[in-house]
């Protein structure tokens, strides 16, 4: 298993945020589960991160993109990756890309097609990653589904669409080494008191407009579950004192959730998204002026999570309230 010097980079995206990108190789003859580990020089810091993803079958490729929020110096080193390897327990998810006709790339860059779950059993949270390449041939970018598939029933056919940064449109030529993988958890950065704050969320529906109201001390966002049935969130916050208690208003009502605190220290505020909602959620609990961790990051966090822990908090939520 490795990891090609030419499809290994990382840039500065079109919002400004240190991506990188690359594409992990099985030379082994069995599905495996890669981890890797980098180093990002950043002016007169080494940030080291570690990733696990997707089990990917016997001589496949893996593409990932991975966005890094703390990296933001302009002299940005990128070394050259570690990469190890566990013997996976099953092989990867049985759906594929369609090949053909529907499979296009647009003029603007961005390609569309459809997967088909050729599998005899449902699956969740799936995405699709392709590498993308440029005019000349050379390793580009790394391209994910925008698409939420929550749940994909055996012999189920969906659409997908996925783009390069803005930045690279312009230079697409093609897009190869498809490949399905598990949602990964998502970070996000707001503006709290002039500085990033950050926390991270898993979650079967949409989370946008997320802001810090310094006022009120409280996080204000949008929750979207466009499917029929009942989805799920999960935040992650960094812990600011051992005894906080949060509050959860949706749609100007206070609703249930479920309030926990991981090993590592950090709050999980949990709640049910309702069939084809938009829900307006408020998040109460915040101190002023707390003393914080140096980033607000945490490397596990980064993880792509197998949609086994979203199955896991449905399962809790669903037992609290029976």
């Amino acid at each position: 298993m490795w990891i090609p010097d030419n499809e290994f980079g990382g840039y500065y995206d079109s919002n400004d945020t240190y991506t990188v990108i690359g594409a992990v190789k099985n030379s082994e003859d069995k599905a495996i589960v890669p981890a890797i580990v980098f180093h990002v020089k950043d002016d007169n810091r080494t940030i080291s991160k570690s990733f696990t993803l997707s089990t990917v079958d016997a001589a496949k490729d893996i593409p990932f993109k991975i966005k890094l929020l703390e990296v933001q110096g302009k002299g940005v080193i990128l070394e050259k990756p570690e990469v190890t390897f566990v013997v996976a327990s099953h092989n990867a998810i049985n759906v594929d890309v369609v090949y053909g006709k529907t499979l296009v790339k647009h003029p603007d860059g961005h390609t569309s097609g459809f997967i088909f779950n050729n599998g005899t059993t449902t699956v969740y949270g799936v995405k699709v990653y392709a590498v993308i390449y440029g005019r000349d041939g050379k390793f580009l970018d790394v391209g994910k589904s925008v698409e939420i598939i929550d749940k994909m029933e055996r012999g189920e056919k969906f659409a997908f669409s996925m783009y390069p940064d803005p930045t690279l449109a312009s230079k697409v030529s093609y897009y190869s080494c498809f490949d399905l993988g598990a949602d990964p958890t998502q970070t996000v950065a707001v503006e709290r008191d002039g500085n990033k704050y950050y926390f991270t969320y898993l979650s079967s529906g949409y989370v946008t407009d997320a802001k810090f109201d310094d006022f009120q001390q409280k996080i204000i966002l949008t929750a979207r579950n466009p499917f029929p049935d009942t989805q799920f969130v999960n935040f992650m916050f960094p812990e600011e004192s051992g005894d906080q208690k949060f509050s959860v208003i949706s749609n100007g009502a206070v609703i249930d959730f479920l309030q926990s605190k991981d090993p590592d220290g950090y709050w999980h505020v949990a709640f049910n998204l309702p069939p084809k909602s938009t829900s307006y959620v408020s998040i109460d609990g915040f101190e002023e002026h707390p003393l914080l961790p140096v980033g607000n990051y945490r490397n596990y966090l980064l993880i792509i999570i197998p949609i086994a822990a979203a199955v896991v908090s449905v399962i809790i939520w669903k037992k609290k309230s029976g």
